[in-house]
């Protein structure tokens, strides 16, 4: 097995070849997506760094790793001997290797592929290295893909048609819509290289992602045609009259670079989410560089998508209810971080409505929930008892949404400390759902309702409080974050986003309390959210002496109404134990 040490020295002596000072390896694929497939994991094989957001610079002297700070307990434990350097990046600091290569290198020359580099960072990284005589340069190759021997071949799996009674408007409403703004920018063209957003336009829905409906495709929309590239074997027999009726031409996906190459006119690219690659082939013609009109259009859902999530996450709550009440009566069976994940992976599962997982389940007993993305190993689980908190983080894909849900536990007698801690987070939660905002306000707005309560006792976290949720497709989506660095979207109607505030203590526990919420009307000028999730919070862990008597109210409200929306779906047993869990307080 080569170690990472070894694949440095490879890929420096394929850079000495190529004279080649500095080579960018971030996580990003040719697609950017969150959730890599394994083909395209290269930053995770060259370092051995497993975390989803991680950026790799290699010098011919000196390696380093960029990650924030969900990952530097991860990172830190494993580039140990690695000799990669961890470096911290700070929460809401775009493009930090870009400026610390302007502040410590000079007249250098940094290499990327350009499929892994957005025309964004393309060009804040250029400006960034000119100021210090450097430059960026693009391979044609992807170095990494060179010196993997054993790289595995991408496994196109079967695509299939989402029906309209889950997304609430037809394909062909979607393209007039697009074709709409086109006209109003003056573009003949528009490219799509973001597989949710492919995803969403056409009402389809693959397999190529882990844990994401999507297929590996692109797209490009014309003023009275439509191009789809993909596998050729990923569309079924029966389902080719969808796309030939609504005058879509299914292509392959290898012929995509000599298409973009021949168009000519006005090209809309959205530079956030289209490669410099994408650019670079374009240029026979004139890129109009603006927002893709998808990205909103797919965070406010519909009536028939809202209603949609609030049926997903009712099944997801079932399932959650019956996993809270299997493990506060089986731990003492030896349940590990593992086998407590799967089991609720089998619950779930056990609704055939459940079509995937939307994430790989974080299952943290202990000192392990302090790592924010932590993932169980069977030969490092911890083995779960009484003595400490639980945090699982999960969720699961529906054809009616996509689910994402956090609950802390605990399964004997919390002590003082962990209570307090547990209700300083559930303070900040309900904070933040039940405060009224104006129209117009964003998530950087709001994200300090969420971290007062903890400020107050000088503690934080370093994570964003919320992201946007997928229909039926990726459990992140944006553009709407609460955050410190929040993109600057307001929030809408329709949108569903994360409300998810946590406190974690290294080598003792994490807890975080995360619902996905609905932003909804409140009054004419106030928006406000509104819980989808509906599962108890653990009453174990709350000094109710640390509550308001406004916040004892909020509890007690959402548990009468947990217990009304699942009682009927569950059998006598589980029901019973529902009906404790959300008792009043007092």
């Amino acid at each position: 097995m080569t170690t990472v040490v070894q694949k440095l020295q490879q890929l420096r002596q394929l850079m000495q070849k190529k004279d080649i000072e500095y080579y960018f390896v971030p996580t990003r694929d040719d697609h950017h997506n969150e959730y890599v497939p394994s083909h395209w994991k290269r930053r995770e094989w060259l370092t051995g760094f497993t975390g989803s957001y991680g950026e790799a610079l290699i010098g011919q002297d000196h390696a380093y790793l960029w990650t924030d700070p969900r990952y530097y307990l991860q990172a830190e434990q494993q580039l140990n001997a690695s000799e990669i350097t961890l470096m911290k990046q700070i929460q809401g600091v775009s493009a930090p290797i870009a400026a610390w290569l302007s502040e410590n290198v000079r007249n250098a020359i940094v290499t990327v592929d350009p499929k892994v580099m957005s025309i964004v960072e393309q060009e804040l990284w250029s400006k960034a290295l000119s100021q210090t005589h450097s430059e960026l340069t693009a391979i044609p190759e992807n170095l990494v893909d060179t010196i993997w021997k054993d790289r595995p071949a991408h496994q196109y799996q079967p695509a299939h048609v989402l029906d309209e009674k889950y997304t609430g408007l037809s394909v062909s409403h979607k393209l007039k819509m697009i074709r709409d703004e086109m006209k109003k920018i003056g573009a003949d063209h528009f490219i799509i290289s973001p597989l949710d957003e492919i995803a969403w336009l056409f009402n389809i829905r693959g397999s190529d992602v882990p844990y994401n409906p999507l297929l590996i495709s692109y797209a490009i929309i014309s003023a009275t045609e439509a191009a789809l590239f993909l596998d050729p074997n990923a569309i079924a027999s029966n389902e080719l009259s969808y796309f030939s009726k609504n005058n879509i031409e299914l292509k392959p996906y290898a012929n995509f670079e000599d298409a973009i190459q021949r168009l000519q006119g006005n090209v809309w690219v959205d530079p956030r989410s289209t490669s410099w690659w994408v650019a670079l082939q374009c240029d026979s013609a004139i890129l109009i560089e603006k927002t893709s009109p998808i990205v909103m259009l797919k965070a406010v859902k519909n009536e028939t998508e809202i209603k949609g999530m609030h049926e997903a996450h009712r099944i997801d709550a079932i399932a959650m209810v019956k996993f809270l009440q299997w493990i506060e009566n089986h731990w003492r069976d030896g349940i590990t971080e593992v086998t407590a994940a799967d089991q609720l992976e089998k619950f779930r599962r056990e609704d055939a409505r459940c079509k995937d997982l939307s994430f790989s389940t974080i299952c943290g007993f202990a000192d392990h929930g302090a790592i924010v993305h932590y993932f169980a190993h069977a030969a490092t689980a911890h083995t779960i008892t009484d003595q400490n908190l639980i945090l699982i983080d999960s969720g699961g894909q529906y054809f009616e949404g996509t689910t994402d849900i956090t609950r802390t536990i605990h399964l004997g007698n919390p002590t003082l400390e962990q209570k307090k801690h547990y209700t300083l987070v559930l303070k900040g939660h309900l904070a933040l759902r039940h405060m009224p905002f104006p129209r117009g306000v964003t998530g950087e707005h709001i994200d300090a309702l969420a971290r007062a309560p903890l400020w107050q006792a000088h503690l934080d976290y370093g994570h964003g409080t919320g992201h946007g949720v997928g229909c039926y497709l990726c459990v992140h989506e944006g553009p709407q974050r609460i955050s410190y660095g929040a993109s600057g979207v307001a929030l809408r109607p329709g949108m569903m986003v994360s409300n998810e505030p946590g406190l974690y203590f290294t080598g003792k526990y994490g807890i975080r309390i995360e619902n996905v919420c609905e932003i909804t009307q409140d009054t004419q000028d106030f928006l406000i959210m509104r819980d989808v999730t509906m599962v108890p919070y653990a009453r174990r862990l709350i000094d109710v002496a640390l509550l308001t008597d406004q916040e004892i109210v909020w509890i007690d409200e959402y548990h009468r109404a947990v217990f009304a929306l699942l009682e009927k779906d569950l059998s006598s047993e589980i029901r019973d134990w529902l009906q404790s869990a959300t008792q009043p307080l007092k």
